[in-house]
Parts: structure tokens; C-alpha cells; sequence
């Protein structure tokens, strides 16, 4: 229902999953009141909505800081270097639309899978803050999958089974799904990354499970073993979906401890689309508000 937070309108969107936010101009300075309400509705609903709140990079960057710190792009994405991973079919130098074959485009596959975003990495991510700058008439819609409901869909003897197990994540090996293949010299720039499988939110004490394509295998378990109980928690996820159907200035926010998200097809040849996502890097407290 709405109404339940005092500095912000929120609207569920689906039961207990992702709600629409609003009645802020969130490009303006936000007190202390507006953060602590744009975080626990972070926390309670996963997946924040806004609409119509026209963002440039240095607004985004700054919003995102609410959250925590940006982490810095790297690897093949060609925003690498800055706060931002560009998701377009758009020459970053030129504006011209990207042939289908190539390298550029043929990575952005990957994102068509279940997954989490810088799993992979050491640290894993908090969340991820994307915006929408060109939208296609059609297609390009952002799916979200709820990890937690996947968790609490298990039984209590499977959840004792499952607590303290570790997972390694690999970003090769999604990419390589896809038909994409790291050039020897960047590829060895990556680790396998090693996580807990079971996730707890500090501010509800809900618990999640990371999972997604990265999601290799559980250590010290089979292949096989791995990828059976792996691709059951996803088939869980999909029991709880959330389609996100995009229009230009729209901003979403998601929990990428409790989250898998996939992008949908659009025709790239044809139709424009250009995205700007800051992730935010998992440092186990929010920032202080001043």
C-alpha cells in the first residue's frame, strides 16, 4: 500500500516485491529523512522504480553515492575506466549504431542471462543504479528475479542444509555461454570469486541466496551437483518475476544481494538504446548521513 514512508510515495508493484517511488526530486540535495526512507524501501521491496527523473552522468554519480561507493568500470564494457558500464548498441565515440557482429555486441549477450551484477569480483556489489537515456519503441525490457523468495521457498531442513555453503563466481564462464571469448591477456585479469551462498540484509534479516550465471559451482562439490542444486534456486527465482517495460528518464535501483536481473531483445539494428548503470560496491554499512 502506499503511504507506508513519510518522506517518499511508494506503490508496490507486486507483493512484497519491487515498488514504484516518487513525490521527490531526487537530482536535488536529499535530507536525512528522504535517504533513510530511499533505503529502507531498498531493503523492504529489492527493486525501486522512478519514473520521469531526467538524470546526466554527474547526477547520477551523485545520487548513487546515497547508496555507497561507485565501483570503476573495467574489462571489455567501453565505459571502462569511469563510474559507469554502458549497456547500448551506440558507438561511446561516434553515436552510430553498432554492427550485430561485432565483439561489442556479442558481450553484451551475457546480460540476457540470469545474473548478478560484479558477483565475480572479489567484493561483490550492493546494488546497481541504471538509467535510461535512448529507450527502443519496443523490447529492452529489464527482468528482476527474487533471490529471497527463492530462499524462502525452501524448506527449513534445506535451509540448515544450505547455510555456510561458498560458491565461486566466474564471469568467463557466463560470457563463454554466449560465445564469447576473453582475449588471453584480459582474461587473465579476472579471478574465480569465492562467496557465501546465503546472504542476510543487515536492515530486515531476510536472507537471499547469490546465485545467477556467474555461479560456477559450490565448493567442494561435483560439477554436476552444483549445477543441479545452482539451477534449482533459479528456477525458485522465476517464481517471482518483475518485468520492467523502460521509457526515457526512468531510473531503476536494485538489491544485487537478493536480485538476478536479464535484459530482454530489442531490435539492435534498428532501434537506439542507451543505458548508464553505476554499481555500487558491497562495503557492509551504508554511508554516513550528514
Amino acid at each position: 500500500m502506499e503511504g507506508e514512508f513519510m518522506s517518499l510515495k511508494v506503490r508496490p508493484l507486486t507483493k512484497g516485491f519491487c515498488a514504484e517511488i516518487g513525490g521527490v526530486d531526487f537530482n536535488a540535495p536529499l535530507n536525512r529523512s528522504v535517504v533513510t526512507d530511499l533505503r529502507d524501501a531498498f531493503d523492504t521491496y529489492s527493486v525501486l522504480v522512478i519514473r520521469d527523473q531526467p538524470m546526466d552522468d554527474n547526477q547520477q554519480v551523485v545520487f548513487s553515492q546515497y547508496f555507497g561507493r561507485p565501483e570503476v568500470g573495467k574489462g571489455a564494457n567501453p565505459a571502462a575506466g569511469s563510474p559507469f558500464s554502458r549497456q547500448s548498441n551506440l558507438d561511446i565515440k561516434t553515436g552510430e549504431i553498432i554492427r550485430a557482429d561485432d565483439r561489442r555486441m556479442l558481450y553484451q549477450k551475457g546480460n540476457m542471462l540470469w545474473h548478478m551484477d560484479s558477483s565475480f569480483k572479489a567484493h561483490s556489489s550492493l546494488c546497481s543504479i541504471l538509467t535510461a537515456r535512448v529507450v527502443p519503441p519496443e523490447g529492452g525490457d529489464t527482468e528482476f528475479a527474487s533471490t529471497r523468495f527463492a530462499y524462502e521457498s525452501l524448506s527449513k531442513e534445506q535451509r540448515s542444509a544450505i547455510e555456510g555453503l561458498e560458491v565461486e563466481h566466474d564471469i568467463r564462464r557466463s560470457r563463454k555461454l554466449t560465445g564469447y571469448v576473453y582475449e588471453p591477456e584480459t582474461a587473465k585479469n579476472f579471478i574465480v570469486a569465492r562467496h557465501k551462498l546465503v546472504r542476510t540484509n543487515p536492515g530486515t534479516e531476510r536472507k537471499s541466496l547469490l546465485i545467477g550465471v556467474h555461479a560456477c559451482n559450490i565448493v567442494g562439490w561435483s560439477d554436476e551437483k552444483s549445477r543441479e542444486l545452482l539451477d534449482d534456486f533459479l528456477v525458485r527465482a522465476e517464481q517471482c518475476v518483475f518485468s520492467h517495460q523502460w521509457r526515457n528518464n526512468d531510473i531503476v535501483i536494485w538489491d544485487n544481494q537478493a536480485v538476478v536481473h536479464r535484459a530482454t531483445p530489442y531490435d539492435a539494428d534498428r532501434y537506439r538504446r542507451l543505458m548508464q548503470r553505476t554499481t555500487i560496491s558491497l562495503d557492509g554499512t551504508w554511508p554516513s548521513l550528514s
